[in-house]
């Protein structure tokens, strides 16, 4: 059952947009206009884990939000708050247009029943983090460090402390808050049922 009523999911589409708008970047008013003409604002953050309901994407990137900038305001790492906008609300914007409702079938209670579910639909197959920070810049340019933020937020790619995640780190503290506040967003605040 879907806990985010449509009263939610415009609050939250309204609160995204004042956040990016407030950031006063170049381009940022376009690329707020693309992403009310996408699925951004009602598109689920996953197909079955954290928040796979109608406006978990835009409910995940306000919670990944919140726990970066508690981060910020803790003292725990300094970046100004135009970063943390942007790579917190955008990190997954990859995610946009990404999902479609598609019907499969499923046995339930020994009977196999037609359903619907959220299934995956890439128009754009790039990789996670690249094609996040593709779209981003479509309509604005990052900075150094909000490029890796947005790009290896998803964490390390092997277990070499010389991969690029980890030289990014190093140079970026910043990316490794990203990283922990998604992962705490998606499995620690939002439901996984």
């Amino acid at each position: 059952m879907s806990s985010l009523t449509p009263d939610v999911v415009e609050n939250n589409r309204k609160m995204i947009e004042e956040l990016l708008l407030s950031t006063k970047r170049a381009g940022i008013e376009r690329l707020v206009k693309w992403l009310g003409e996408t699925d951004f604002f009602t598109a689920p953050a996953s197909t079955k884990y954290h928040l796979s309901e109608k406006g978990g994407l835009a409910q995940h990137s306000l919670n990944v939000y919140k726990l970066l900038k508690g981060k910020v305001d803790s003292g725990l790492i300094s970046i100004p708050e135009d970063t943390v906008i942007i790579t917190a609300l955008l990190h997954d914007i990859c995610k946009a247009n990404f999902y479609s409702v598609q019907k499969r079938n499923r046995k339930i209670d020994g009977v196999w029943q037609e359903i619907e579910e959220w299934g995956v639909d890439d128009k754009l197959p790039l990789g996670h983090g690249d094609k996040s920070c593709y779209l981003v810049q479509c309509f604005i340019p990052l900075k150094s460090e909000e490029y890796a933020m947005i790009r290896y937020h998803m964490g390390r790619e092997s277990d070499s402390y010389s991969d690029p995640f980890s030289k990014c780190a190093e140079k970026f503290p910043a990316l490794v808050a990203l990283h922990t506040s998604d992962m705490e967003s998606a499995f620690i605040v939002e439901s996984r049922d």
